[in-house]
């Protein structure tokens, strides 16, 4: 997972931040299903930063290739909501394509990341 976030603004008493990441979700075999194949998933958006005690709320527009029995169309949505202090961040995403495409079984995961930028 890479994300890329830019520069924070103030929206209607908001604080926001574009957003953009890049996904890898590898191929795995699984009870009551074959998940054959590996996908990238491209996505940018808006993250809300602060939310609350450090809290995050992001929400992107996305493409998948290829498509797997989980992500069943090229667009998808992904949201996350996530923890980040001190270039520490937790957090669980879902990549769904929103029931525009069936099957909708999506993908959930449960992410950990560190800012390796120097101050």
């Amino acid at each position: 997972m890479h994300d890329g976030l830019g520069t924070t603004r103030s929206w209607k008493g908001l604080e926001v931040q574009p957003d953009m990441g890049l996904s890898y979700v590898a191929a795995r075999r699984h009870q009551g299903g074959d998940f054959d194949r590996s996908v990238w998933v491209a996505a940018a958006g808006i993250r809300l930063p602060e939310l609350w005690h450090h809290m995050f709320f992001s929400f992107q527009l996305g493409a998948a290739a290829p498509r797997t029995k989980a992500l069943s169309s090229t667009q998808q949505f992904v949201s996350s909501l996530g923890w980040s202090r001190h270039g520490f961040a937790i957090l669980i995403r879902h990549v769904s394509n929103g029931g525009t495409r069936k099957p909708n079984l999506g993908e959930t995961m449960l992410l950990v990341g560190v800012d390796m930028k120097t101050p």
